[in-house]
């Protein structure tokens, strides 16, 4: 059962004053892939394990929800990656399709398994105070849990996970988990792309930060469909 640890929801400006400083750090590190660890430092549990982590959600982690997997859960996640994979590209596309999995997982516990109406043309609107939404820090975050999770139970052969990355601008800045294959490139796994239960799409990270909006048509793992009543007061 999830607990719900946080406080109100911010304000979209104050997103925006967070993620802006989150570029101003991965500037200063003068990495190309810009990986960095403001939001992980400031929001994740460095040690999660199956009976207690966390999910961020209602924007810029304003939210947290404490909650856990048990064996029969978790035996749907190990299942993805059978048989083993036998490349990479491979891995990923499953390692995506296990994220969304462990993302209905938790929201059917915090209450964020919903149609994400903040996700709209490949951009995060304001969530207008709704708890359930998750913005790019939110799912960021969140990703970079469950792919720790994965990649600790011995479930990744290609790649590990590593810090998140962050591009845009001030007015429009992104957040992403990143994927970093061994010995080869790095890949952003951007949930803030599609809807709540989707598979995220996988994309070659370089492109992610200097091509937007991205061809999801041409990610590595293309995202999946999911049909979600929509909210009129929202939408």
């Amino acid at each position: 059962m999830a607990q719900t640890l946080g406080g109100p929801s911010v304000r979209f400006s104050c997103v925006l004053a967070w993620l802006g400083a989150a570029l101003v750090v991965s500037a200063c590190a003068q990495n190309p892939e810009r990986l960095n660890t403001t939001f992980l430092d400031r929001y994740v549990d460095s040690n999660p394990t199956l009976a207690a982590f966390q999910e961020c959600h209602g924007f810029s982690c304003s939210e947290t929800s404490r909650v856990s997997l048990n064996r029969a859960e978790w035996s749907r996640v190990v299942a993805v990656f059978r048989p083993s994979a036998k490349d990479a590209r491979t891995e990923r596309r499953r390692i995506a399709e296990a994220v969304a999995l462990m993302q209905r997982l938790v929201g059917t516990q915090t209450g964020t398994a919903v149609h994400q109406w903040t996700h709209k043309d490949l951009q995060v609107l304001p969530n207008l105070s709704d708890p359930t939404q998750l913005d790019c820090i939110d799912e960021a975050v969140n990703t970079w849990t469950y792919m720790t999770l994965m990649e600790r139970s011995g479930l990744f052969r290609y790649h590990k996970v590593a810090q998140l990355s962050a591009s845009g601008t001030l007015l429009d800045p992104r957040n992403t988990a990143v994927l970093h294959e061994i010995n080869g490139d790095h890949f952003a796994i951007d949930p803030s792309l599609v809807d709540f239960g989707m598979t995220p799409p996988v994309i070659r990270l370089a492109s992610w930060i200097e091509h937007w909006p991205p061809d999801l048509a041409a990610a590595d793992a293309p995202p999946s469909r999911v049909d979600w009543p929509m909210r009129s007061a929202q939408n």
